[in-house]
Order: structure tokens, then sequence, then C-alpha cells
């Protein structure tokens, strides 16, 4: 008997710490992205699918194939994160149409498809979905436009999901996460270490959270299984959502 974990966008920083986490509890992972990670062989199956060409019907039902042909028979449980995600910041009057729709076609589309194309497995495997959010679904900045606007979407896409899901025995959760330390982050700071330390003390815990602590989490509400706890946006952020910054926040 099996434990599964579909996790999308496994080869970057929450993805590769998602995958690890998984696999050190005998879950065979199923890491679905673009790109290759460093992972080979054992229970981590990696499947090579761009999320951005979803849309095209041959494309996606090939590409859904491809998934389910990996899931073992004797799978007990199923676990899907959706956590790839694309960040393009651009000044509001210089966004772009297609960077906006392929935004929201990772960011929000993408989550919608993988979920409702397993539905029967879901059922029958005693499923949990997790969507990773972000604080920008709520708290945002100048040039963030698009990708707040698609975390937005998907936490309601979650609290949705979960109307129509968790009668049918399919936990559905959302968490959302401030400044994790990823090469994603240190990117959007052009690494500058400096901005990334004034970063961390602006949140009350004095800290940012690191990939290993948010897939932590997850897994630990992936393990308690709870009826109850289904439909929940649960903030990740040392915080900094309860702050009202002003000039003479210290």
């Amino acid at each position: 008997m099996k434990k599964v974990a579909i996790i999308t966008g496994s080869s970057g920083g929450i993805g590769a710490a998602l995958v690890k986490t998984f696999l050190n509890d005998d879950f065979h992972v199923l890491g679905i992205d673009k790109n290759q990670s460093d992972y080979l062989g054992g229970k981590y199956t990696e499947i090579e699918v761009d999320l951005k060409y979803m849309d095209n019907a041959e494309y996606r039902a090939s590409s859904l194939k491809k998934i389910k042909d990996c899931i073992p028979i004797d799978t007990t449980k199923l676990v899907i994160i959706n956590n790839a995600a694309i960040q393009i910041t651009e000044e509001f009057i210089d966004i772009k149409y297609e960077n906006l729709i392929d935004t929201f076609k990772i960011n929000t589309f993408a989550p919608i498809i993988l979920t409702q194309s397993f539905l029967k497995e879901l059922k029958k495997y005693n499923g949990h979905v997790i969507n990773i959010s972000s604080i920008h679904s709520k708290l945002t900045k100048s040039e963030f436009t698009s990708y707040a606007a698609s975390k937005s979407a998907l936490d309601s896409v979650t609290k949705s999901m979960s109307i129509e899901l968790s009668p049918e025995g399919i936990l559905v959760n959302g968490i959302s996460p401030a400044a994790i330390h990823t090469k994603m982050l240190e990117s959007g700071f052009k690494n500058n270490h400096e901005k990334i330390k004034e970063l961390e003390l602006l949140h009350p815990s004095r800290s940012i959270g690191s990939p290993q602590e948010l897939s932590n989490f997850i897994k630990s509400i992936v393990d308690l299984n709870s009826k109850f706890l289904s439909g929940s946006v649960i903030n990740f952020n040392g915080g900094i959502s309860n702050r009202l910054l002003d000039s003479e926040s210290n």
C-alpha cells in the first residue's frame, strides 16, 4: 500500500523541500515541473509538464495521462500540492497581457485543472488538496498586480473547492506564506543581503521562513487529517500581516 504526493513546481526552492519532506515519510512523490530537479530514482518520479500549456486540450490530455500512469495501483492516500507559481513584476502601466495570462494559467488555472482531473482518485484515496497561496493575496506592493490578483483568485478557488469537495471526503486547504528564503526571493532583491536582512527585521518574528519550515508545516496539516480542517487559508508569515507599518514602527 502506498501514499502518493503530487507536487507541482517540484524543482523550485519550496517544491524541493516538499519533495524531501514527503519522501522522508515514505510517500511516493510525483514531481511536476518544466525543469529537471536533482532527485533521481527511489520513490521519486519526475514528470516534465509545463503548466503554462495546459490550456491546450491535446497537451493537457497527454500530460495528465503521464501523471496518472505513475500512480501505483495499490495507492491508499493521495495528496496534491499545487505549489507551482510564477512571479512577474511590472509597473501597472506596463503590464503585458501575455504576462498576465501566463501568471493566471500557472498560479490559478493549473490548480483547478489538476484537481478537477484527479477527482476520481482523490475520492478513492482519501484525498487532500493543498494550494500554496501568498501573503500578496491580501497585502501587496507596487509592481505585483498580476501575482497578487492570481493568488487572491486562488484563495477563492480554495474556498469554493472545499464547499463542493469536502462532502466527498476530500480535504482542501490553502497556505499563505510571507517571505520564504528561496532563490526567487534572492533574485527579487537582486541578491542584496542587506535588503534581505531588513526584510527579516520587518517581521515581528525577526525572521523570514525557510522552505523546510514551510514544508514541515504543510506535512503536519496532511498528518492531522482532520475532516473539520477544510476550506481554510492559513497564514505562515512571522506575524507581519498583523503589523501596521508607519514612521514609528520598529
